[in-house]
């Protein structure tokens, strides 16, 4: 990590803060990160507002005696400082001929408000502003009218905000016909290290993909059975780890990564699967998979499928996988090219379990097919190695009782 946005201040300059309080909410690459204070005191300096991109390193906030001069910092190492006033709030200035940066600003920092425009174009003194209180600081909507809002076409910086500081509510959406206009819109610490990895990853790796089909009849009774078995419910995932470990330990070259001029055979046997989050993928890490029966394998995917859509998930858990899972038959594709994640040598994505006639006994029989692709570091695996491995991957799920010799 690198850098981390300010997402939302829980204290205020002039607080008194008590050992491991609460004082904000950071967002990494991975995930978004309650931080709390070491110090009892009283704040005297923030390092940021919300929105502000800190780079490691740079002071999050100042703790000390109460009165205490903080000397201020000419060159506070923050990345993409925001400007000081909103779009909303500029563009209000503008349509009035108006510089938003030659208006007082009384917001947070000297940031230039709503009011303290609509008082520049009127010739009042704004109204004093309460307290301030933190936000949610993308914008004047919250994430979740920010995506109505995408879903509308419609454009939030031409809204005025019926909601608290001017935010905008659904009702303001209701109220507005959709336009047509372009946006741009900063990618989100997630889907800027999202963009990073994959973009190293094909500059970097030479890949290839190769499928199979596969009956899976057998797998979706053993799903069925295992669930009315525990009385759970169980993720078609945990039955496709428990089934495909065996085979990993078959072939190592699979459950490996390259390291300069050396192999690396892993010892463990970390599996990462894919989740589809409304923020983007992540790919959670099952430790010891190999260690875990069915049950525990579907507690624990489960467990970190959930963390993963709330962004409450550990960043440690978001590492160190040694093959990756990736069921893309959840959201009903057939098949795929899953790009190879950095670290590792194989990526098996597994499709939507399918009816296809086959020919059996002179019959014609609907068996429920998958297809399974799975990409390949080049570096290291070669189209022999795949065959093996994705064929006796097939039979150990055409005949689950072979993973238990």
């Amino acid at each position: 990590m690198t850098e981390a946005e300010i997402v939302e201040w829980f204290v205020q300059v002039g607080d008194t803060v008590d050992l491991d309080q609460l004082i904000c909410s950071i967002e990494t690459d991975k995930s978004v990160v309650e931080m709390s204070t070491p110090f009892r005191g009283t704040v005297l300096q923030l390092g940021g507002a919300p929105g502000d991109v800190i780079v490691v390193g740079a002071p999050l906030i100042v703790v000390g005696e109460a009165g205490e001069t903080v000397a201020a910092s000419p060159s506070a190492p923050v990345a993409n400082r925001g400007p000081a006033s909103s779009p909303v709030v500029r563009k209000l200035a503008m349509e009035h001929g108006l510089d938003p940066t030659k208006v007082a600003g009384s917001g947070i920092g000297g940031r230039v408000t709503r009011s303290d425009v609509q008082a520049a174009i009127t010739g009042t003194t704004p109204a004093a502003a309460p307290a301030p209180v933190a936000t949610n600081s993308r914008g004047l909507a919250m994430p979740k009218i920010r995506k109505l809002a995408r879903e509308q076409s419609i454009d939030l910086e031409a809204l005025f905000g019926s909601g608290p500081r001017g935010s905008i509510t659904a009702a303001d959406l209701v109220a507005t016909p959709p336009t047509a206009t372009d946006r741009r819109e900063r990618l989100s610490a997630m889907r800027r290290s999202i963009a990073r990895h994959l973009t190293e990853s094909v500059q970097t790796i030479p890949q290839f993909t190769s499928t199979v089909n596969v009956d899976v009849s057998a797998v979706l009774a053993t799903r069925k059975a295992v669930a009315q078995r525990l009385d759970v419910v169980v993720p078609i995932d945990a039955v496709l780890m428990a089934l495909m470990i065996p085979v990993l330990r078959d072939h190592p070259i699979i459950n490996s990564a390259l390291d300069g001029d050396e192999v690396v055979y892993y010892g463990r046997y970390d599996i990462g699967v894919a989740v589809d989050t409304d923020d983007g993928l992540m790919v959670p890490v099952v430790r010891s998979a190999d260690q875990l029966d069915i049950g525990a394998l579907a507690a624990e995917i489960q467990r970190l499928a959930d963390t993963a859509r709330n962004r409450t998930i550990r960043p440690e858990e978001l590492i160190g996988a040694t093959c990756t899972l990736n069921n893309v038959g959840a959201l009903g594709v057939i098949s795929g090219t899953p790009i190879l994640p950095l670290g590792t040598s194989t990526i098996v994505a597994f499709g939507v379990a399918r009816p296809v006639v086959q020919l059996r006994n002179d019959n014609a029989v609907e068996v429920p097919t998958m297809t399974i692709s799975a990409t390949f570091d080049h570096r290291l695996v070669d189209g022999g190695d795949s065959g093996r491995f994705l064929g006796q991957l097939k039979k150990h799920l055409e005949v689950p009782a072979l993973s238990l010799l």
